[in-house]
């Protein structure tokens, strides 16, 4: 007879590791937030001071503020610029001959490089001396050419907004490609034997019944752009000054440039909450539609 809590003797190690590797460490985190704990003063824990570091960052740090205008400007162009590009390119790639699905291979090989490998490519293709971005721009744009990009505030925010939409891209061509395809085809066909332009049958026929698909691309990217980290690392490091500094940049700065552990952690929670809310209503969505 099988023993009937073999179930849960068969999934504590998994629940074990996930406690250790999750739960203890946003506990953990919380903890470090209340206190005031510089790790190149004090080795130890610092002293406790409930929730000052809250009320100081959102009464007294012209950083964070700068950093949450930093990545609103940043979150806006590239949810909007990743979703139209996206979406222009799964209208162009959805058949299933074999040239369509051969370019839509090639199209998904920058999904595959890591952020910060996407920030170091980035940053060898804009370098104004030999980089192949730098080059054409100032082809097209003789104002720009030999121009230093990521050493100008703008054109180093629309350098990361450019690299993130590249490496985004191809996943919610993916995403709405499967979308498309699922689409009934009778109201479409009839929309075009009645003479209806491309765009009529896009905008009146396809949008509405993409609505689901587009809300949940939207939250899932806007998660994604408010913890970008590893691409600023590589490619600006926050900079010129403070112009592509962004939350996450910041918290990364504070913890491991100015050893604020307890600040730090306090940053990253309020990030944290943000993409808490984001993320329940993109589960809250999920499940109203299943």
């Amino acid at each position: 007879m099988v023993d009937k809590h073999l179930k849960y003797w068969l999934v504590a190690p998994a629940l074990i590791i996930m406690a250790m590797t999750l739960l203890y460490p946003l506990v953990a985190g919380f903890w470090f937030s209340l206190h005031n704990w510089n790790i190149a003063q004090e080795a130890t824990l610092g002293p406790f001071v409930g929730l000052d570091n809250y009320r100081l960052i959102l009464t007294d740090d012209p950083d964070f503020w700068g950093s949450v205008r930093v990545t609103g400007i940043f979150t806006v162009f590239s949810v909007v610029i990743t979703l139209v590009l996206a979406m222009a390119l799964a209208l162009l790639l959805v058949g299933n001959d074999g040239l369509t699905v051969n370019v839509r291979t090639l199209l998904v090989l920058p999904f595959s490089m890591s952020p910060a490998l996407l920030g170091i490519s980035w940053r060898f293709l804009l370098n104004p001396e030999f980089g192949a971005i730098s080059a054409g721009l100032g082809a097209i744009i003789p104002a720009l050419k030999g121009v230093p990009i990521l050493a100008d505030p703008t054109l180093a925010m629309a350098a990361l907004i450019a690299s993130d939409v590249w490496h985004w891209s191809p996943y919610f061509m993916l995403l709405f490609v499967g979308a498309l395809a699922a689409l009934p085809q009778e109201t479409i066909e009839a929309a075009q034997v009645d003479g209806a332009s491309r765009f009529r049958v896009f905008w009146e026929i396809m949008l509405p019944q993409l609505r689901p698909v587009l809300t949940i691309a939207i939250l899932l990217k806007a998660i994604f752009s408010l913890k970008v980290l590893d691409q600023v690392v590589t490619l600006t490091a926050g900079g010129p000054g403070t112009a592509t500094e962004t939350l996450a940049h910041l918290v990364y700065l504070t913890a491991f440039r100015f050893y604020d552990l307890g600040y730090s952690a306090a940053i990253a929670y309020l990030l944290a909450a943000v993409m808490g809310v984001l993320a329940l209503l993109y589960t809250r969505f999920v499940m109203e539609r299943a």
